[in-house]
């Protein structure tokens, strides 16, 4: 894929209210304006002027956008729907990503398919440490309608969501690395990792603004967010509610397709972040 300069950012969206460093809570609906850059790829299409953006990708080029504000924590829910498409190749993700040469970043990625089951893979990269793969089968089309994929990030537990649903948790555990020492930035994008047919394309991914709360910082400043004034971080959010807990169990049981943690032919020795999963 062609990639675009630094200087050739485009702008897209505005956060219109958020959770600050200045210690407010609060949270707010996405449009799309000025606060979000394009950092490849094609020029996406906004409409209905705030409500929903288009990602395009063809047989030259996918794209992503990416957030100017930095993040030390929050929750984050961007509803999303996927391209209609044969091709397994074509991905369409929403992910929150930290800048060094040793990232954090963890991610929703919804693999396309000519028909159920629908995959969504999730991933996670631990300082630098990625291939930490859970992959679910979805209990619905993600190309028919828009749905919820959701990360709640707080000093205590990292939990992806799935329409209100809880599908992977990661909490903290002494002597396990846990993302709480960068800072991070929203990203969202679609791309290919295979041929598709030119005359199947353009595959359109759509994201709809949706309630996005976070504590916005600088790029060294993630001791600001850490605290108690931001309502993810309050101790009721360190682990799951009973409820969440039955939704959680059951999705597990239910839709997990596959889990690199118990994979022994990969990984003939069980990693020792896997001991951090609920």
């Amino acid at each position: 894929m062609k990639m675009r300069g630094f200087h050739q950012k485009i702008l897209l969206m505005v956060m219109v209210v958020v959770a600050g460093v200045r210690g407010e809570e609060g949270g707010g609906f996405v449009t799309w304006a000025n606060k979000y850059y394009v950092t490849w790829g094609h020029q996406p299409l906004v409409l209905n002027e705030t409500s929903e953006l288009q990602l395009t990708l063809d047989h030259t080029s996918g794209s992503r956008f990416e957030s100017y504000s930095i993040y030390g924590s929050g929750s984050f829910n961007m509803r999303i729907k996927a391209p209609q498409t044969k091709s397994t190749g074509v991905i369409t993700s929403f992910y929150i990503k930290s800048k060094s040469s040793r990232p954090d970043e963890f991610s929703f990625q919804i693999l396309g398919s000519n028909g159920p089951p629908y995959l969504l893979n999730t991933n996670m990269f631990l300082y630098g440490e990625g291939d930490k793969d859970q992959r679910f089968r979805l209990w619905f089309d993600p190309t028919k309608d828009y749905h919820s994929y959701k990360f709640l990030w707080n000093p205590h537990q990292l939990v992806f969501y799935v329409d209100d649903t809880p599908i992977r948790v990661y909490r903290k555990n002494p002597g396990i690395y846990y993302p709480s020492v960068q800072t991070m930035f929203i990203m969202g994008s679609v791309q290919n990792r295979s041929k598709i047919d030119p005359k199947q394309t353009p595959y359109i991914a759509k994201f709809q603004a949706s309630k996005l709360e976070g504590c916005v910082t600088t790029f060294l400043g993630i001791e600001k967010c850490t605290g108690p004034t931001f309502w993810w971080n309050r101790k009721e959010n360190w682990q799951l509610s009973s409820r969440e807990q039955k939704l959680y169990t059951n999705a597990r049981k239910v839709y997990l397709d596959y889990d690199y943690c118990s994979d022994r032919k990969r990984y003939p020795k069980v990693p020792q972040e896997c001991k951090s999963y609920s």
